[in-house]
């Protein structure tokens, strides 16, 4: 488990790509990166989210999208990865997003282990962050500590607190 003072978050297989597609030995990180690399977050991390992860980043259309995503890099940053990782073997199907029911494990993954943040690109789950629907209310009630931010606002967030 994560030290009290370390908060968890998940990152969506978007925000893992992001990474990923860098160019390695390139000296450039995303703030999602530092944050790991520099022990301010840990990931949650579950067996669902890494399959996910796994089949978009050896996909051969993303390789032949990201240049820079060979197999071998694709491989190093997943086991990078999941050196900032918590792993949470049991996640319990507890929230369905209705519209995009392949999302629920990021949100089971969340409720679960208690994360902090949900960062991701998609902008049907950032919505749910303002949104006064009944899934934004269930999911404030089994996540009341959750903040769904995209990484800009994740490293905004960061920054503003060091």
């Amino acid at each position: 488990m994560a030290e009290a003072l370390t908060k968890l978050a998940v990152y969506d297989t978007v925000v893992m790509l992001q990474w990923a597609a860098l160019p390695p030995n390139s000296g450039r990180q995303h703030a999602t990166v530092t944050a790991l690399t520099s022990r301010r977050i840990r990931l949650a991390m579950s067996q669902p989210l890494l399959d996910e992860i796994c089949g978009v980043f050896f996909r051969p259309e993303i390789q032949a999208k990201f240049p820079s995503l060979s197999p071998p890099h694709a491989a190093a940053i997943i086991k990078k990865a999941l050196e900032f990782a918590d792993w949470f073997n049991d996640v319990p199907p507890r929230f369905r997003l209705r519209l995009h029911p392949k999302d629920s494990h990021l949100f089971d993954l969340a409720i679960q282990s208690k994360a902090s943040y949900l960062v991701t690109w998609e902008n049907r789950i950032l919505r749910l962050q303002q949104s006064e629907s009944d899934e934004a209310k269930q999911l404030g009630e089994l996540a009341p500590e959750l903040r769904i931010l995209s990484p800009q606002a994740m490293a905004q967030e960061l920054n503003a607190a060091s």
